[in-house]
C-alpha cells in the first residue's frame, strides 16, 4: 500500500522517509531494551493523537498499573502530544511515532507482552491511507459515540471493561512556574473557541457577544483565550487577554486550573478542564449525526462540575442568551465554592511532592 501510494504521489516520500527512520530507531531501541529487561512484562497503551482523546484515556494508565503492578508501561503517541502521557504517573516510558502506520509496523514485531490499542477500528493514517483493522464488532468512525463517551469507546476498542473515572492531570512544576510568571488576573475565565473540526465550533460573533455580556455583568472578572489561534480576543485589551499559540499543553492545563471558570466547545482544552478539576460550561450540538452525545467521563459527564448547553442542530445554532445564562449560573457557583488560590497544589501534585510557585 505504501508503494502504490508513493507511485501515485511522489510528495508522499516527505512523509514516509521520516516515518521509516523513526520505525527503525524505535525497533532497535525497544528490542535492545527487551534484551536487558526480559523478565519484566511490557504493556503498551496505544493512542497516538489527539489531545482530547489522550486526556480522556488517562484512567487507562491507572488500570494498567493495577492489573500489572510489576510491568513496565509504555504509551505510544505522536511527538506533539508526548507531554501528556509523560505526565501520567503510571506510565514508565513514552514512545513517539511518526504516524499510525509506524505503529502498525512496530506491532508486528511483537515487542510487547500486552497491547491495549485504544484507536477505534478502521482508523486511517491521513498521509498513508492505511487503515488499522481488527477483528470483531468494535466501534468505528460511523458509530463510536453510540457506545458511550470517549473513554468507554477507547476501552471497548482495546477489549477492556468500560471505565467511568474522570481523567486527572497534574501540570508539572515547570508549567506552573511559567504560568505564574504570566501574572494573570486574580479572577479570570478561560475560553477556548476553535476545535480541530469546524463542525464543533461556535461563531466568532457569538463568542464576542458572550464575552461582552460577561464583562458587563461582572466587573471583577477578566477573560483569557487559549488555543492554537485567537478567534475572540485578537489582542490584549482591558480585562481581555490572549495566550493563543503561546503555551504548551501542560501550561494550558495550568492556566485552566487557575481559572474561576472554563467555557468551550468539544475540544482538547475542554478535556483538560475536566482533568484539572476546573468548573466548566461546554457547548454541544449534533456532530457527525450523533445527537446528545457525551464526550466526557467523570464529573463533566455527571454535571457535577460542568454545565452542558445543548442544541438539537449544529452547535453553531446555539443562542448566545442560553450560553450566557449557564455561564452566570456557574460563575456564581464557582465563586461560592471558593476555589484554591492560583499557587495551591492539586491532590496529586501534593502526593507527588512537587512544589508550585
Amino acid at each position: 500500500m505504501m508503494y502504490w501510494r508513493l507511485r501515485r504521489d511522489r510528495q508522499y516520500i516527505r512523509h514516509i522517509v521520516p516515518v521509516f527512520c523513526s520505525f527503525f530507531r524505535n525497533a532497535v531501541t525497544l528490542w535492545l531494551g527487551r534484551l536487558f529487561t526480559r523478565r519484566q512484562p511490557r504493556v503498551a497503551i496505544v493512542l497516538i493523537e489527539h489531545m482530547g482523546d489522550i486526556v480522556a484515556a488517562e484512567p487507562v494508565a491507572g488500570l494498567a498499573r493495577r492489573r500489572f503492578p510489576d510491568a513496565r508501561i509504555f504509551w505510544i503517541v505522536r511527538a506533539p502530544y508526548a507531554s501528556l502521557p509523560a505526565s501520567y504517573p503510571e506510565v514508565d516510558r513514552v514512545v513517539t511515532v511518526g504516524c499510525l502506520t509506524e505503529w502498525i509496523l512496530l506491532r508486528r514485531l511483537k515487542l510487547f507482552d500486552v497491547v491495549w490499542d485504544l484507536h477505534i477500528n478502521g482508523r486511517v493514517c491521513p498521509h498513508c491511507g492505511i487503515p488499522e483493522i481488527r477483528p470483531g464488532e468494535l466501534p468505528d468512525q460511523h458509530n463510536y459515540y453510540n457506545y458511550g463517551n470517549l473513554l468507554e469507546v477507547e476501552c471497548l476498542s482495546a477489549g477492556l471493561p468500560g471505565l467511568t473515572d474522570g481523567p486527572v492531570i497534574t501540570p508539572s512544576p515547570a508549567a506552573a512556574a511559567m504560568v505564574y510568571a504570566l501574572s494573570l488576573p486574580s479572577r479570570f475565565i478561560v475560553i477556548h473557541c476553535a476545535a480541530n473540526d469546524s463542525r464543533r465550533d461556535w461563531s466568532a460573533d457569538k463568542w464576542r457577544d458572550l464575552v461582552a455580556r460577561i464583562l458587563a455583568a461582572d466587573p471583577t472578572v477578566s477573560v483569557v483565550e487559549v488555543g492554537l489561534r485567537p478567534l475572540t480576543v485578537m489582542q490584549d485589551a482591558a480585562r481581555q487577554r490572549t495566550l493563543c499559540g503561546m503555551l504548551t499543553i501542560l501550561e494550558t492545563a495550568e492556566v485552566i486550573r487557575r481559572a474561576v471558570l472554563f467555557i468551550g466547545i468539544d475540544s482538547g482544552p475542554a478535556h483538560l478542564a475536566n482533568a484539572v478539576g476546573a468548573r466548566g460550561v461546554i457547548l454541544l450540538g449534533t456532530y457527525r449525526g450523533f445527537r446528545a452525545y457525551m464526550p466526557f467521563s467523570g464529573s463533566y459527564a455527571t454535571g457535577e462540575t460542568a454545565g452542558i448547553v445543548r442544541t438539537d442542530g449544529p452547535v453553531a445554532e446555539l443562542p448566545v442568551q442560553a450560553v450566557f445564562a449557564a455561564v452566570m449560573a456557574h460563575l456564581v457557583a464557582a465563586t461560592a465554592a471558593s476555589p484554591p488560590p492560583p499557587g495551591a497544589l492539586t491532590d496529586r501534585r501534593a502526593a507527588d511532592g512537587a512544589a508550585a510557585p
